[in-house]
């Protein structure tokens, strides 16, 4: 029986396939600068809303958006699932048909103002792994993080 450990180039070709399984992941480039993630079929995860962070919840799903490529968004505000329509043209995103089922929820102030930033938006930032959502003037009002769903 033939020792692959010791054909040629075995260990070579090992490091650099483990070296890039490694790397495959990152969303950082070699000299420092992080790389944006796509505004479509990016799991965005909501950070902050109305300036306030979001509080930390039992629940396994969190508050999210999706924007497919399509034109249509969906996410989950942190007790209703919401959907609608979404363009963006340079810097400026809108919102359209926006939905959400009705479940009643004891703690609704973090969907309260999510879904008043999302009627307020505007504009997009989306810078690395965050993205902004902006108002009329310019103001953040809400911001989300890239993440890897679970």
């Amino acid at each position: 029986m033939k020792n692959i450990m010791a054909a040629p180039g075995y260990m070579t070709t090992l490091f650099v396939v483990l070296l890039l399984a490694g790397c495959a992941g990152s969303t950082t480039m070699g000299d420092g600068d992080v790389v944006a993630m796509p505004l479509t079929n990016t799991y965005w995860q909501l950070v902050s809303v109305a300036g306030q962070p979001v509080p930390e919840s039992d629940t396994e799903q969190k508050a999210h958006i999706l924007f497919l490529d399509d034109g249509r968004v969906s996410g989950f505000s942190g007790c209703n699932q919401y959907m609608g329509d979404y363009r963006v043209r340079d810097e400026n995103l809108l919102f359209d048909s926006m939905s959400s089922t009705r479940r009643a929820c004891p703690d609704s102030q973090t969907e309260e103002l999510l879904f008043a930033a999302l009627a307020k938006t505007v504009g997009v930032n989306l810078e690395g792994i965050e993205l902004r959502l902006l108002g009329e003037s310019g103001e953040e009002l809400a911001v989300f993080e890239a993440s890897r769903m679970k």
